[in-house]
């Protein structure tokens, strides 16, 4: 192998300081946040080292397909440094194919990313509004994985899949892929102990996407399935009677199965279970057709973990 090819692309990231959008009010990092403070230092250094531009350019792009996301239980510092340290790899799957089995398997190129990320930290102060000095150290705030499918969203059906490595990525090594391929179904395992709660009408809610939903991939940004899904477990827990101040999201892994497009109609379903201060949601977002009719499979799949605080950070 040439010494060229690289098992990983590796790098940082240093331009970001803690905003508004970042934290909650008790100074911790959102997961609405992850993408934004790990994304750009990536694809600007594939940009600059990969001419990942030029692959654009040629209709082949990384689609965000399985995102997972880790948070920190400490406080950060408002307008704090943030740092964020990334490992990219290359990945080709072999899968058989379910629909035919005569068929050849389905390859997919597959582009992961791992970001982990650290900010300076803060004494918590609810009333100091964020004017907290910015010398404290620097402390995890989370850690995000993001698988990438290479596609080509604008070609014909049957034309958008990538099995070729694009001459951008010859740099990196091609992995197998070994561990399980992320699914709706690997997400809906229920762990021993939890117990459903009912949430009676809340458990359900219908939207439509409209143009500020979308991005330039031409269909609806991961950000706003992030969002509604945080809401919606919030909208859950006040459902079956718990206390909604009480609550904090730790972790939340989400697979996106197929595009939502400007116009769609979404109805989002979830299930709730609780193991004492232990919070677990199950939730996607299902198609509904013209006739109100809504596809048995989710377009957007999320288990999302979470935890009953005792009291309040004072």
């Amino acid at each position: 192998m040439s010494e060229s090819v690289q098992k990983a692309y590796t790098g940082t990231g240093r331009g970001h300081r803690i905003t508004f959008e970042d934290v909650d009010q008790h100074y911790r990092l959102k997961i609405r946040a992850f993408i934004g403070l790990c994304m750009a230092p990536i694809f600007e250094g594939l940009e600059q080292d990969m001419a990942l531009d030029t692959m654009r350019a040629a209709g082949v792009v990384p689609i965000m397909f399985f995102l997972s996301f880790k948070t920190s239980v400490n406080h950060l510092a408002f307008k704090g440094r943030v740092e964020t340290e990334h490992a990219v790899r290359l990945y080709r799957d072999s899968q058989p194919n379910t629909r035919d089995s005569t068929r050849p398997p389905i390859e997919r190129l597959l582009l992961e990313m791992e970001v982990d990320i650290r900010a300076q930290t803060a004494s918590y102060n609810p009333h100091a509004l964020g004017n907290s000095e910015l010398g404290g150290e620097s402390v995890p705030a989370g850690r995000m994985r993001v698988v990438n499918v290479l596609t080509r969203p604008t070609a014909p059906a049957g034309q958008r899949g990538v099995t070729q490595v694009p001459a951008e990525l010859r740099k990196l090594q091609v992995h197998p892929w070994n561990e399980a391929f992320p699914s709706a179904k690997g997400l809906q395992t229920v762990p021993p102990g939890y117990l459903h709660r009912d949430c009676g009408h809340w458990c359900e809610q219908r939207t439509i996407w409209g143009l500020s939903n979308t991005d330039i991939n031409q269909h609806v940004n991961v950000h706003e399935y992030i969002i509604n899904i945080e809401n919606h477990f919030a909208r859950m827990l006040h459902g079956a009677g718990m206390a909604v101040p009480m609550h904090r999201v730790e972790g939340m892994d989400i697979i996106f199965r197929k595009p939502s497009f400007m116009g769609d109609v979404s109805v989002m379903r979830g299930d709730l279970y609780i193991n004492g201060d232990q919070t677990l949601l199950l939730a996607g977002f299902y198609g509904v057709d013209a006739d109100g009719q809504v596809d048995p499979q989710a377009a957007v799949f999320a288990r999302i973990a979470g935890r009953l605080l005792e009291k309040l950070p004072q």
